[in-house]
């Protein structure tokens, strides 16, 4: 249910802003180099797991935020993107090895990338995005019966993203965009995949 609300309102915004482009295009004004971006989309995750492979829930979310300083002239840009990964749940049993009771589990797993973006510009509508840097991943266990505590929060040293884009409305200060966002964490080899609606402000 919280998937198919994310879909229809990146889908609804999407639909709202394309129907603006008319009134927006072709402004002029002082151009700001320093621009934010951020978004939300749905994402899939691409299973590699052993244990609960077959009760993994692959379909996520993400979200993404990025600073960025865009020379007037330079087909190049650089910045710092940062983000929300919502991976995957998995729901199962298992039982205890001793006492034979069986437990629910449920298991999720994120990453929140920290890393340095370069930007490409192919046309007035058209990017690619190439990240690299850390990430921080969080796996987060919760089981019937059972007190202790399974969470575990580790550091991903050789992370990467990489994005297209296409920027549908460009104005003097504002855009929007849609963006298809590859994320891969080295430290599980977890990789997964989004589509995400961006706007994008210059400062």
């Amino acid at each position: 249910m919280r998937m198919k609300k994310i879909i229809v309102a990146a889908f609804t915004c999407f639909i709202a802003c394309h129907g603006l482009a008319q009134n927006g295009e072709g402004e002029t004004g002082p151009y700001h180099k320093f621009a934010v971006y951020g978004g939300v989309g749905p994402s899939y995750f691409f299973n590699n797991l052993i244990i609960f492979k077959n009760q993994v829930n692959s379909f996520g979310y993400a979200f993404s935020a990025r600073v960025m300083w865009e020379p007037q002239h330079s087909f190049l840009s650089i910045g710092i993107e940062t983000g929300y990964f919502r991976l995957y749940t998995a729901s199962g049993t298992i039982s205890d090895s001793l006492s034979g009771q069986q437990s629910n589990v449920h298991v999720s797993n994120s990453s929140i990338p920290i890393q340095l973006v370069i930007s490409m510009k192919f046309s007035k509508q058209i990017y690619a995005d190439w990240a690299m840097g850390q990430s921080i991943t969080f796996n987060q266990v919760s089981a019937s019966g059972i007190t202790t505590n399974h969470n575990a929060t580790t550091w991903s040293l050789a992370d990467f993203t990489a994005t297209v884009g296409y920027r549908f409305i460009q104005k003097t200060r504002i855009s929007y965009a849609a963006e298809i966002k590859g994320f891969y964490s080295s430290s599980y080899s977890n990789g997964t995949i989004a589509a995400v609606f961006i706007v994008g402000y210059r400062l």
